[in-house]
């Protein structure tokens, strides 16, 4: 079950999830200020509130998968504290759109800008860049669920379980 949840080996589950709640949570907040600003605000103001709600909904299989991810990282490596502080800040950046999410539900179907969920998804949002910048470097600089295999045959990189690794 363990294996399922983080992936094949060089194809982690966790990486890939991430982009579905980034994206979504931009997006959103790109639509609060955009409807803030005057552009079509009665649609900003509901679409806004999806694009956060799939964002919410795609952060329960990314934490998951994140925390078996963090798990698998050596106690004492210095990868691991980088982790739970990458944990700290996407955890309050979730927290703080779920936040966003429950001010703008009203201006969901009024058509209307909360200022104050504004206001919170830009904060929120601030947060999960810096949040990323901090996963980014686990992945890039540390390594962490990374196979460095230079010389694999290109079938081996592309087609899960070729590459002969079944955890690293």
């Amino acid at each position: 079950m363990v294996s399922l949840v983080k992936g094949l080996a060089g194809k982690p589950a966790h990486a890939p999830l991430t982009d579905i709640g980034i994206g979504a949570y931009t997006t959103g907040v790109a639509m609060l200020v955009a409807g803030a600003a005057g552009f079509q605000h009665a649609v900003m103001a509901t679409a806004s509130v999806i694009t956060i709600a799939v964002g919410l909904i795609a952060a329960i299989p990314t934490i998951i998968t994140g925390l078996v991810d963090l798990f698998g990282i050596p106690a004492d490596a210095p990868a691991r504290t980088l982790g739970w502080w990458h944990l700290t800040l996407m955890s309050s950046a979730t927290g703080m759109f779920a936040g966003t999410f429950r001010l703008q539900l009203e201006g969901y179907s009024s058509g209307k800008i909360i200022t104050s969920a504004v206001i919170l998804g830009v904060i929120s949002w601030v947060l999960l860049v810096v949040g990323g910048y901090l996963g980014g470097s686990l992945t890039y600089v540390y390594g962490v669920r990374v196979l460095k295999l230079p010389r694999a045959a290109m079938a081996d990189a592309l087609i899960p379980g070729r590459t002969g690794h079944t955890d690293y």
